[in-house]
């Protein structure tokens, strides 16, 4: 009995012991586990920014495109002081390095500051030199290489880092189609501690919200021994989705060819500028836009005025070229008919306290010679015929006074006199292009109406943009208005023609293309006054083959060697239409050869 008791006594015993043993290994773990200690980090991030999109031509070459740019660097406190040289060895055989980098990287660590853990080994890596750091990295990490270290209570190992930390512009042809694609300027992205690119001027200003990255890849989830993040359903990943890709309607040959012909032109002109446009008359499709004022995006002038796109801001009075608008204006209210005789005074008139003098003097001129002779005096006596209203209003039916709606920024819309303050004198110097300015993409637009059956289109640069697996269309941007009847459009197209094959415009005639236009000479006008010596000579029309019709436009900005636009302007016209049939855009109608 007593033994019994013994031995129950013995069990509670025993089976206190237990329980408060339990309870001591349950609080202690308990502790152990909701105390700091230095755990580990299990847990990756990985990001890859997205990109500014290309730009590319017609003919599928890539103009401008974004690059990554990345550092590497490492966390001194993962480099055991005993491998610190092997480590320097392998960077050097991975990242390509010189040997004067190295020593400078060797420099740089003995002269940094004590508590300066993070350093910068090498800058402005492409991403295959980044790829080979990124595999040295991994493999190193992998063998143990790298010690861990406390920071902020957690266990880390960090080792060797590539970071992106720029988005680079890449401009492939240079100059070419400079001003027009413009440039871009690097910010920093404070979010993502990145420079970035964004459009300042140009197709890349225009188009900067296409062009623009949409979202950075990201992809959050644990990590395995190797550091490579686990996918499974509880990682985070997110999409890289890169800006737009933009294509033109420009052809990079067609446009390459242009601008040598400018420039060997130009060679002999020493002007100031040369414009040339060529437009798809039909869609309005711009497929070459070329200066002679061109620069590199990536190395630009110090002359900020060379960085304009002078086709659509540099507003100039236009001269003669202005001549057919007003023509067609009086011809289309019945103030003038085809086969009226002008009387043009021998040529020479007396407009206020001027004498006006035409190159062709005639007493009397059929209106359509008036035109093909660019007669001064022929066009006053025709805007005698006009009111201030239906002169001014004429002009705007083709768009003067407003925006082409080509797509650039920082169009001018020109200027037109106030209509209720034109005096006659005004009036009658409005006629052959003095008193209103203009740009080389209004004239270029208008003279399109007459090439296009009486349609103005909108120019264009760019025709679609590609992003998320798909082609979207700008057509939706074109706006097309029946402004001219055909029989005046065909009408005016004709005297143009007549301009080419019997008047001032003959230096332009090619064999088997139909080929039609004006020219215009004009003083600048500066605070002073005019000058004597400064001109703006300009050429504008069109050039047909049997299936394609094409508007073209010169300008030649202040030539100091001859100003007459049927010695500059005209041979830079002939010059185009050779490219076009060489390039294959025009073919010679046989008929007519």
């Amino acid at each position: 009995m007593q033994e019994n008791k013994k031995n129950r006594i013995s069990k509670v015993a025993f089976a206190f012991c237990m329980a408060l043993l339990f309870m001591i290994i349950f609080l202690v773990s308990t502790f152990f586990l909701t105390s700091k200690r230095h755990i580990p980090n299990t847990e990756k991030d990985q990001y890859s920014h997205a990109l500014r999109g290309n730009i590319i031509t017609k003919d599928n070459f890539t103009i401008a495109s974004s690059r990554q740019v990345y550092r590497a660097e490492i966390d001194l406190r993962s480099i055991d002081k005993d491998k610190f040289d092997l480590f320097l060895k392998l960077f050097q055989i991975y990242s390509g390095a010189s040997n004067e980098q190295m020593l400078d990287i060797k420099k740089r660590i003995q002269n940094r500051k004590k508590k300066s853990y993070n350093f910068v080994l090498l800058q402005n890596l492409d991403s295959k030199r980044a790829s080979y750091l990124k595999e040295l990295a991994k493999k190193l990490y992998i063998q143990g290489f790298f010690k861990a270290f406390t920071n902020n209570n957690r266990v880390e190992t960090r080792g060797l880092s590539i970071i992106e930390h720029r988005e680079d512009r890449i401009y492939m042809s240079a100059d070419t189609l400079t001003p027009a694609i413009g440039y871009t300027k690097t910010f920093l992205d404070k979010d993502n501690n990145i420079l970035k690119n964004i459009g300042v001027k140009g197709l890349e200003k225009y188009y900067d919200e296409c062009l623009s990255p949409l979202q950075d890849e990201k992809i959050q989830g644990l990590k395995d021994i190797g550091g490579n993040i686990i996918l499974n359903s509880n990682s985070l990943q997110q999409k890289k989705i890169n800006g737009c890709d933009l294509y033109l309607n420009i052809s990079l040959k067609l446009q390459k060819n242009i601008e040598k012909a400018i420039d060997q032109r130009n060679e002999e002109l020493k002007a100031n500028e040369i414009i040339v446009g060529v437009m798809e008359s039909k869609t309005g499709k711009i497929l070459a836009l070329a200066s002679s004022r061109r620069y590199n995006p990536k190395n630009r002038s110090k002359d900020l005025s060379v960085l304009n796109a002078s086709a659509i801001e540099y507003g100039y009075e236009a001269g003669s070229v202005i001549k057919p608008f007003i023509f067609v204006t009086a011809l289309r209210l019945n103030k003038i008919k085809l086969d009226e005789i002008i009387n043009t005074y021998g040529g020479k008139y007396k407009l206020g306290r001027f004498i006006i003098s035409d190159d062709h003097k005639k007493d009397k001129m059929s209106t359509e010679e008036i035109i093909r002779y660019s007669s001064n005096i022929g066009m006053i006596q025709i805007a005698k015929r006009l009111n201030n209203i239906e002169i001014i209003s004429g002009l705007r039916v083709f768009k003067f006074g407003e925006k082409s709606g080509i797509d650039l920024p920082y169009e001018q819309k020109g200027e037109l006199p106030n209509p209720k303050k034109l005096r006659d004198i005004e009036k009658s110097v409005l006629s052959y292009g003095y008193g209103l300015k203009t740009t080389f993409m209004q004239l270029l637009g208008a003279y399109n109406v007459f090439n296009n059956d009486g349609i103005y289109i909108t120019p264009k640069l760019a025709d679609k943009f590609y992003q998320n697996g798909r082609f979207n269309s700008l057509d939706d941007e074109i706006k097309k208005e029946k402004i001219l009847s055909n029989e005046a459009a065909t009408t005016m197209q004709n005297i143009l023609i007549d301009v080419i094959e019997k008047g001032t415009g003959r230096k332009a005639i090619t064999p088997g293309i139909i080929i039609g236009g004006k020219t215009g000479t004009a003083r600048i006008a500066e605070r002073q006054g005019y000058t004597s010596n400064r001109y703006n000579a300009s050429f504008f029309g069109f050039a047909n083959d049997e299936n394609h019709r094409y508007t073209i436009g010169v300008l030649v900005r202040n030539p100091t060697k001859t100003y007459y636009a049927a010695q500059s302007a005209l041979p830079m016209f002939k010059d185009v239409i050779d490219i076009l049939i060489n390039e294959d855009f025009l073919k010679p109608i046989q008929s007519a050869q």
